[in-house]
């Protein structure tokens, strides 16, 4: 896991020093500044995990520097200090998304360490959360160019006896790669036929949902019985958020309807990864 880096931005440098020596035996590279436009240069140009903020400086206050620092760092955790305030700004500031966090001058050592802790630690979750949308994004990218591989293929048969054992074979191959994919994709994915036993399901659906080999009739939880009662009507999805053995998932269940016809329903569970920012 990289090295998270800390901006400490006041025009007054007791204040930085003070800060620095506090942050010294935390695992953080931590930098600091006297001026706004240099914060600014530092979050364009750096990966910051956090960066905390005076709100009275000269040339540029806190709320506004945050705000900016948002638009050129939007992962980064913002965390304003100062003495005195206008709550109204404040309430404004946090609402707004600008300030994750606000330090009250004279501050307490562990008050300031706890909201530099959460800050790094909700900056790790965004990446995080951004890295698994990009591989889900790149395997359903090759999911989508794997079926349109396979149409193609299909759409060449011929009714050649001599080929038919070569489609079959080849039939064969496509769904060992079919069930590759699925078995690599961050998402788990359950199959059910219209008699509601179990076509096909991913490595991850059956950690997620124990008791749904491919063949048999699942067990299912309650909760996924429910949603399954439910979805059905047009093809509509429904979702529900359900804690597993895999953590939270949002568990969603569309019915297959083919000229109205139930073909059976397809399961999903998506990992959750939260956000812990702060609201008033």
């Amino acid at each position: 896991m990289d090295q998270a880096r800390i901006l400490v931005v006041d025009d007054e440098l007791p204040i930085l020093a003070s800060l620095r020596r506090l942050l010294a035996f935390e695992p953080y590279e931590v930098l600091t500044t006297e001026v706004g436009a240099r914060a600014l240069e530092v979050l364009a140009a750096g990966n910051i995990a956090v960066v905390l903020s005076d709100q009275h400086m000269p040339g540029m206050e806190g709320v506004e520097l945050l705000r900016r620092a948002r638009e050129l760092a939007p992962d980064t955790s913002r965390i304003l200090f100062s003495g005195h305030i206008d709550i109204d700004l404040l309430r404004a500031a946090v609402n707004g998304g600008e300030v994750y966090r606000f330090v009250t001058k004279p501050w307490e050592n562990d008050e300031v360490l706890a909201a530099v802790r959460q800050g790094v630690e909700r900056w790790h979750l965004l990446r995080q959360n951004r890295t698994l949308r990009e591989q889900t994004e790149t395997q359903n990218d090759q999911l989508r160019r794997f079926n349109r591989s396979l149409e193609e293929l299909v759409a060449a048969r011929t009714v050649d006896l001599d080929r038919r054992t070569s489609d079959l074979d080849l039939r064969n191959r496509a769904l060992v790669l079919s069930q590759d994919v699925l078995d690599r994709l961050p998402v788990a994915v359950l199959g059910l036929d219209p008699q509601g036993i179990v076509a096909l399901a991913n490595r991850l659906a059956l950690v997620a949902f124990p008791g749904c080999e491919p063949g048999e009739r699942p067990v299912l939880p309650a909760p996924l019985r429910a949603l399954l009662a439910t979805s059905g009507a047009g093809g509509a999805v429904a979702a529900r958020t359900m804690t597993t053995p895999l953590g939270e998932l949002r568990c969603e269940v569309q019915a297959l309807l083919d000229d109205g016809h139930h073909r059976g329903s397809v399961i999903t569970g998506t990992p959750l990864i939260t956000d812990p920012g702060t609201d008033l």
